[in-house]
């Protein structure tokens, strides 16, 4: 249902979500250097392990995780925390920069190992 209290829900998830994926790229990108999106790579990844496990504990309603903690969590943080269109984005900085088998190497890792971590996220909870 559409209402206020779920619109709250969301969006201070989708804040603190947005600030956490600030924080963790800005920490790679002083770490590594601005040459490859490595803080991307990881906060795609780490977000679908993440999603993997809230979908599973909501599903199976373990630790209270209901509808309320799951639109929190799904929606609003890992909302505001992946990145898809940054993805995208830095995909197409490197094919301009001329790096377009590394844009496709960054693509293709992005991609399995997001599905990887997700599914990984859900068969951790299930075997807990």
């Amino acid at each position: 249902m559409l209402d206020v209290r779920t619109l709250l829900t969301v969006a201070l998830g989708g804040g603190l979500g947005s600030v956490l994926r600030y924080v963790v790229g800005f920490a790679f990108a002083q770490r590594f250097g601005a040459g490859f999106p490595w803080g991307t790579l990881f906060i795609n990844v780490t977000g679908s392990l993440v999603i993997g496990i809230v979908a599973e504990l909501a599903q199976t309603r373990a630790l209270g995780i209901g509808p309320q903690a799951r639109l929190f969590l799904a929606v609003g943080v890992l909302g505001g925390y992946t990145t898809f269109s940054t993805f995208s984005f830095d995909a197409v900085t490197l094919i301009n920069d001329r790096a377009a088998a590394l844009a496709l190497a960054y693509a293709g890792t992005s991609v399995v190992l997001g599905l990887a971590a997700a599914f990984a996220g859900a068969a951790l909870v299930r075997n807990l």
